[in-house]
């Protein structure tokens, strides 16, 4: 990785010890999902074995030697990490030591995200779409010859064994609760795809009996759906005021609520739902749908204990995204997964079913194993870099008042709305918004930023783009919904989990840009 020069002082030498050490835990992450790639491969060589004479020779002869290939190229990755790491403890704390190993760790994920795809097709290689259940001389199953029953997982596109088990995995790792067989877990092809089973299901079940409360700054392809969907009877609430929100639910009594746990928003907006849910499990009466989209939190937020067991009406429906921070920053596959609790929310199955919306096999096999405990770390890393580089701006503009910079918007400042309940929680999210002052408010304004910002970024060398999403390894910036008219445009930066010198190195990128803008 190519750099600038980074003068050595006590400040800058915390900094290289920092960053030594985000260098150890990176490649801790990467052995492990090195390891997951490994572990997959092997359990298909376990289950093309048992289903060997099923599958014709030659094809088996060539899977085989792929998948040993595969076996062979990633311990050689492994190997060369641990060596790696030797290597790091062994010299002193310079730049020119610490740079290339972190060069290492990007040339590393990007393998392995090649990797994720290439791995996924070949454990799917052998399985049909539309796979039987009795055969005469061959099955036409593949690995899964003897796991298929009629009506129930012969078509992909109702169910099948990938998914399942994904399903089973995240719930393990990432819901909170002493038992789990209550609830139930979905995976789909998307997040959108997620929240169309969801309003689908709303709908069609006539959940709708009364309003359907939605937060002002839920994210804007739902609103504009549930919009459409529900029309007159919807009340929006802002997310900030939770007084006023606990009053809505007390006085309208609502038969459906959707909100984001944290907004993907000009505001990013985060109600207080550590007060709402145990208020709305008080006081409601009637069958009430709690749905809340978590893909900003995910499992830092954790709804179901305020629920599970209370002999409540209410019926809890959590989604999110599994292309943000579920694949490790890879952004290999499109996927979602849908979690509930409570009443006929079962019945989601069926209509993931009906729509079409499962999560194809080779997606699923294309997924990282769950680890709450290496996702919690990368969430961790996402915060520390976020918040030094979000208070960082924010203290700048503060400092020149007169510029064309209105602040920093991000709920781990003191500043956001809010603090005063998002102090409760360990987990902020891993973006801000560049807020201008009104007068620069504009698409063409908001384009110089970024192409501004790209420009000084690649006059230091520094890996960084522009696009959207977050949870990447390096940072991003991005004008959000700039071609939905019913949605403000935002300069959203979603900062990755560069190591310390990196987020120094874009603290000084950024100034300046907001010097020259």
């Amino acid at each position: 990785m190519p750099h600038g020069p980074f003068s050595m002082n006590s400040e800058n030498t915390h900094l290289l010890s920092q960053s030594f050490q985000d260098l150890q835990e990176d490649f801790e992450e990467l052995e492990y999902l090195i390891n997951s790639q490994i572990e997959k491969i092997r359990t298909f060589l376990k289950d093309i074995k048992t289903t060997k004479a099923h599958i014709f020779p030659e094809t088996y002869a060539d899977i085989i030697s792929q998948a040993q290939t595969y076996i062979a190229v990633l311990t050689k990755q492994k190997e060369t990490l641990a060596h790696a790491l030797i290597r790091m403890n062994k010299n002193n704390l310079t730049e020119q030591v610490v740079m290339p190993f972190a060069d290492q760790k990007l040339r590393t994920h990007d393998m392995l995200r090649t990797y994720q795809g290439i791995i996924g097709a070949l454990v799917t290689a052998t399985d049909w779409q539309s796979p039987t259940f009795l055969h005469t001389i061959h099955s036409q199953a593949g690995r899964q010859t003897g796991k298929i029953y009629a009506t129930i997982n012969d078509y992909k596109r109702d169910q099948h064994w990938d998914a399942h088990d994904y399903e089973r995995a995240f719930l393990k790792e990432y819901v909170d609760n002493w038992i789990k067989f209550p609830i139930n877990a979905y995976v789909t092809a998307s997040g959108m795809a997620a929240f169309t089973t969801i309003l689908s299901f709303l709908m069609l079940e006539n959940k709708a009996k009364g309003a359907v409360v939605i937060g002002k700054s839920i994210y804007f392809e739902n609103k504009e759906l549930v919009l459409k969907a529900f029309g007159d009877i919807v009340i929006e609430v802002d997310e900030s005021d939770t007084d006023a929100i606990l009053d809505c639910i007390k006085t309208v009594k609502p038969s459906i609520i959707i909100l984001d746990s944290l907004a993907n928003s000009p505001t990013i907006a985060v109600p207080d739902l550590d007060t709402i849910i145990p208020f709305l499990v008080k006081y409601s009466r009637e069958e009430t749908y709690l749905i809340i989209d978590n893909t900003c939190l995910s499992f830092t937020f954790q709804p179901l204990r305020y629920v599970f067991g209370k002999h409540s009406t209410v019926r809890l429906i959590v989604f999110e995204s599994l292309n943000k921070y579920h694949q490790f920053g890879m952004d290999r596959v499109t996927g979602g997964i849908i979690w509930c609790y409570g009443g006929d929310t079962i019945k989601l199955f069926d209509y993931r079913v009906a729509l079409g919306t499962n999560m194809p096999d080779l997606a699923v096999a294309s997924l990282p194993r769950p680890s709450r405990k290496f996702l919690t770390k990368r969430l961790l890393r996402h915060q520390r870099n976020t918040l030094a580089l979000a208070s960082y701006l924010e203290s700048y503009i503060i400092d020149h008042p007169d510029g064309p910079f209105a602040r920093i918007i991000y709920p781990g400042l003191p500043n956001h709305p809010a603090s005063v309940w998002k102090s409760r929680r360990a987990f902020n999210g891993s973006y801000f918004v560049v807020e201008l002052k009104k007068r620069y408010q504009t698409i063409p304004s908001d384009k110089r930023f970024v192409a501004m910002v790209i420009r000084e970024a690649k006059r230091d060398r520094l890996t960084f783009s522009s696009g959207t999403s977050f949870g990447f390894n390096t940072t991003r910036v991005y004008l959000t919904a700039v071609r939905y008219t019913k949605c403000i445009p935002f300069l959203r930066v979603s900062v990755g989990t560069e190591i310390s010198i990196d987020i120094e190195r874009l603290k000084t990128v950024f100034t300046r840009v907001f010097n020259r803008f």
